[in-house]
């Protein structure tokens, strides 16, 4: 199980095992249901997104085989390889920092 879903599961837990009342718990497992149920965003979308807000003018397209390519006006179109920058961010934040801001780089200087 994903920790998104692990933590939505726990947290549903605990508000149930909290609330007094039927009534307080279908309320609170029904906020957890509406809160949990949507998927977290794909590295694809994410990085996707970091892009467009660091380089308006750049389009960035998925790829079928899950990375990127970005279309940068004046230059050449630069794919990008989303799973090893997601590689870096499942060991944590300060490498996920430096992987996205590496990979930013290398769009701008490539």
């Amino acid at each position: 199980m994903n920790r998104p879903a692990r933590l939505c599961r726990i947290f549903g837990q605990l508000l149930q095992a909290r609330s007094a009342s039927l009534a307080a718990a279908a309320a609170a497992a029904s906020m957890v249901a509406a809160a949990c149920t949507e998927p977290p965003p794909s590295w694809q979308k994410l990085l996707a997104a970091r892009i467009a807000e660091q380089y308006p003018d750049y389009r960035v397209q998925p790829t079928p085989d899950g990375g990127l390519l970005v279309d940068r006006p004046g230059l050449a179109s630069v794919p990008v390889d989303v799973n090893a920058v997601a590689q870096f961010c499942q060991r944590g934040p300060r490498d996920c920092n430096y992987a996205t801001d590496q990979m930013l780089l290398e769009l701008r200087t490539r």
